[in-house]
């Protein structure tokens, strides 16, 4: 009948209770005082609604953003995100800018001190998806400053991760039509398909159950590796379907 049920300690307690019916009229710019016993309880009865994100970039289980939602050409059901509202910590903020402004730093020295100087950077770009070889020094370095500036954590993993040979056997792979794309899905023959970034092809060939696949991936891109050793382990691979 909304009124609440309550113990007798309950009730004598003297703490601030909130019943289900409750209704909060939440817009932009509230603000909840934790330090205060009743703002910290209304925000613990609501900070769980879907449409409140706990942060501006936050995202759901599938990667998508709980904002901006899955906007842009790469997505191939593009939609708004299903929160309005989001979290602003100041403090946090404050870190995450701090934050940023360190990998910014610590790019920018790997891409100043890449050991093999600008052959290296134009590694580096083709690492990005960019293409840059004959391009001088100077532009190229210009372009993966412009990278580092906006995400610097794509530069670290260029040079600090450790998926550097998948990255590169996926360029290779895709100079050599081993993968292609087809309907904006990166496939590989013309039934397995990998992913529809070059991040989410990374995270493929790194799950051990495609170890398989993987190997034929691979054999199919540099065939000379595997002239002298096409006896394996015992293990036999079938290769799969491929358009003629």
């Amino acid at each position: 009948m909304g009124d609440m049920i309550l113990t007798d300690a309950e009730r004598n307690s003297g703490k601030y209770f909130i019943p289900e019916t409750e209704v909060f009229v939440i817009e932009d710019g509230k603000t909840f005082n934790l330090d205060n016993e009743v703002e910290a309880r209304q925000w613990e009865a609501i900070k769980y609604c879907p449409f409140i994100a706990p942060s501006r970039d936050a995202k759901d289980e599938k990667g998508d953003n709980l904002i901006d939602g899955t906007m842009g050409w790469k997505s191939l059901n593009p939609r708004y995100g299903r929160a309005e509202l989001y979290v602003y910590v100041p403090e946090e903020e404050t870190n995450k800018r701090v934050s940023k402004k360190d990998k910014f730093r610590k790019a920018l020295n790997f891409i100043y001190d890449d050991p093999k100087g600008n052959e290296g950077r134009i590694l580096a770009c083709r690492l990005l998806g960019k293409n840059m070889k004959g391009v001088s020094d100077g532009e190229v370095t210009d372009y993966l400053v412009s990278i580092a500036e906006s995400d610097p954590d794509k530069i670290i993993t260029v040079y600090a991760g450790d998926d550097i040979k998948l990255r590169l056997l996926f360029i290779e792979a895709k100079d050599k039509h081993v993968i292609h794309v087809k309907n904006k899905l990166y496939m590989y023959a013309d039934d397995i398909i990998l992913g529809t970034t070059d991040d989410a092809v990374i995270t493929w060939m790194k799950d051990p159950k495609n170890r398989k696949i993987l190997e034929l991936i691979k054999r199919d891109t540099y065939p000379e590796m595997y002239q002298d050793n096409d006896e394996g382990n015992g293990e036999e691979i079938k290769s799969p379907k491929k358009d003629k």
